[in-house]
């Protein structure tokens, strides 16, 4: 009993327990996936924002030096003073000291200074015009350019790359960094070439710098927990960041090199650690990047795991305690009840099963129900035995009963002897018919037949039927690829006796019968078809399919013989399923009966013979 009692209990225990894993592993697996994803997805956010940020800064400074350059070279008032002719250079001094006064005014209204940082404001701007000969001022130009606010001659220029591709007409706007001034500041430049609106000869160029303080507060505010931010030139050099110094070169740095196309995010190794960078590009090709470390967007990770691991573990144990309660107290008056159950004397019948009471009602009336169930089983054992040996002397006397077929056989071969003998060819014929006729109807005791065999039935019953009726016309077309078909036997022959025995019921003349067959998506088909008397095909089709047990005979149920209509469509049905069968399809005249069976070809039988003519 123990050793019953330990197998039961881990039966049950162990299925349900590793059910119970296996759902709160799953859980806690996909609660710790998914704060995982949830945490690492918001520090991307986070890193994606603070370089949106910086981004849209340093474009919103990048368009307010175009801003300015553009005013300059739109303004009338400017225009006018570049574009003057004077006699004498000293006619020019008046206003030489007003395009001054302007250019300084321009630099005092900068709309990017630090205020980001706790440092003092400071001038961001140093807007200065270097002169070509082309300009009335060019005479009183001071000869040596300086980055701070003033009018220059445009001679030390000359050598410049950006000048060089400014005058060459690659660009509308140039745009590079430079250390300039006394205090080496780092400084940011952009420079448009300034044509007279009345001639457009070129009059000088007009230079808008700023110094690199003015975004450092923009990466001061968008400062990264792990990481730092990077804003590149077109070479590749450092404009600024928090971790390389100014035109600092890192185009040969690997991360530098593998990026692609103007935008975009990539993982890739910095200093021996994986890193995320993000990039996009500055309409005047300079590049943001942002890099951030992997590790950053996974630290989370491995706490987030610990804790539903040491969730998913209390669980567990938790559940066990409640299982092991629950089985034990299930398994043990079950286990009772079965060693009660194999007893001998319970076993037979000699005496019921002892009643218990474990205190939980379903055990306890499956108890009571199987102690019932036993004495109902000893009355069935007693009354199955009895109808058994009933059934057998049923079977023995109807063995008695019946004909031998060769005996049948052997007399239909007599009597087709002895008409031949005679001479009486037409007697010999029907007896031949009426001999094939009953070989197919036997079929050895199978229910399935060729259709070779069942039209071979077919025409030998139709042939002595026009013997009998000289008015009668039969038209049977059975494609060849069908002959091989298996169906259910006695199929054809009773619809076609039910439709000369019914349909032709007191007609004279111009009898016809149809037999086809063809295949469809569900299988075999079979249709016959006469220009009989004709019935009601929704009315038939209702009789076929809510009255399977009405008696046969009639129009209904079809011929007394008891292979009429209803018998066909049941045995079709019990041989193939209920979506087969017989059924009735509306005609201009007569009768139409479609028969549907599952296409599949004969097997012949080892050793079976070929149904043949007497």
């Amino acid at each position: 009993m123990i050793a019953r009692h330990a197998k039961l209990l881990s039966r049950l225990s162990l299925p349900i327990f590793a059910l119970i894993v296996i759902i709160i592993a799953f859980f806690a697996t996909a609660a710790s996936y998914i704060l995982i994803r949830v945490q690492n997805d918001h520090t991307l956010n986070m890193a994606n924002q603070s370089m949106k940020f910086v981004y849209r800064n340093i474009w919103y400074q990048f368009e307010t030096m175009n801003n300015v350059a553009g005013f300059i070279l739109s303004n009338p008032s400017i225009e006018g003073l570049l574009d003057r002719r004077y006699e004498e250079a000293y006619d020019a001094v008046g206003d030489y000291f007003a395009l001054q006064t302007n250019l300084e005014n321009l630099s005092l209204l900068s709309l990017l200074n630090d205020t980001g940082s706790r440092s003092t404001a400071q001038k961001s701007y140093a807007i200065s015009i270097a002169l070509e000969p082309g300009s009335g001022l060019y005479g009183i130009a001071t000869d040596h350019f300086d980055p701070t606010p003033g009018i220059y001659k445009y001679e030390d220029l000359q050598d410049q790359i950006w000048y060089r591709s400014l005058k060459s007409g690659a660009r509308q706007t140039e745009w590079w960094g430079q250390r300039t001034g006394q205090s080496n500041s780092a400084m940011i430049y952009s420079a448009r070439i300034k044509t007279s609106i009345k001639d457009g000869r070129s009059v000088g160029v007009v230079i808008v710098g700023a110094d690199t303080g003015s975004i450092r507060s923009v990466f001061e505010n968008a400062q990264l927990e792990k990481g730092y931010h990077l804003l590149l030139d077109e070479n590749n050099r450092v404009i600024y960041s928090e971790r390389y110094g100014f035109l600092e070169s890192v185009g040969q740095l690997p991360f530098i090199r593998e990026l692609e196309g103007a935008k975009g995010s990539q993982v890739a190794k910095v200093d021996g650690e994986q890193h995320r960078v993000m990039f996009d590009t500055f309409t005047n090709g300079w590049k943001l990047l942002t890099v951030v470390p992997e590790s950053h967007f996974t630290q989370y990770t491995f706490a987030i795991s610990a804790i539903g691991a040491a969730t998913a573990i209390a669980a567990l144990l938790v559940a066990g305690v409640i299982l092991r309660r629950i089985v034990v107290r299930v398994t043990v008056p079950i286990t009772r009840l079965v060693s009660a159950m194999h007893r001998p004397e319970v076993l037979e019948f000699k005496e019921p099963l002892p009643e218990q009471n474990s205190g939980i009602y379903e055990v306890d009336e499956l108890g009571q129900k199987f102690s019932s169930m036993l004495v109902t089983l000893h009355a069935l054992i007693e009354k199955s035995f009895v109808e058994e040996m009933e059934r057998r002397q049923l079977q023995l006397e109807l063995l008695h009963a019946q004909i031998n077929p060769h005996f049948l056989y052997n007399t239909l071969d007599l009597i087709n002897c002895r008409a031949i003998m005679a001479g009486d060819r037409e007697s010999s014929h029907i007896v031949r018919s009426l001999a094939n006729v009953f070989r197919h109807s036997l079929n050895r005791g199978e229910a399935w037949i060729s259709l070779r065999d069942e039209v071979n039935q077919v025409e030998a019953y139709l042939h002595i039927q026009q013997m009998m009726m000289d008015n009668l016309q039969v038209d049977i077309q059975v494609p060849d690829e069908l002959m091989a078909a298996s169906v259910v036997h006695l199929s054809l022959q009773p619809l076609v006796e039910n439709a000369i025995k019914h349909g032709f019921a007191g007609q004279v003349s111009n009898c016809r019968i149809g037999i086809t067959a063809g295949r469809t998506s569900k299988g075999l088909v079979l249709r016959i078809e006469d220009n009989g008397q004709g019935c009601d095909p929704v009315r038939m089709n209702r009789l076929l399919r809510d009255h399977p047990g009405i008696a046969s005979g009639g129009k209904a149920g079809g011929v007394r013989s008891g292979y009429g209509t209803l018998n066909v469509h049941r045995r079709i049905q019990l041989h193939c399923g209920e979506a087969y069968g017989l059924r009735y399809v509306a005609a201009d005249t007569g009768t139409c009966v479609e028969i549907e069976m599952p296409f599949r070809i004969a097997e012949r039988i080892p050793g079976q013979e070929e149904l043949a003519n007497v």
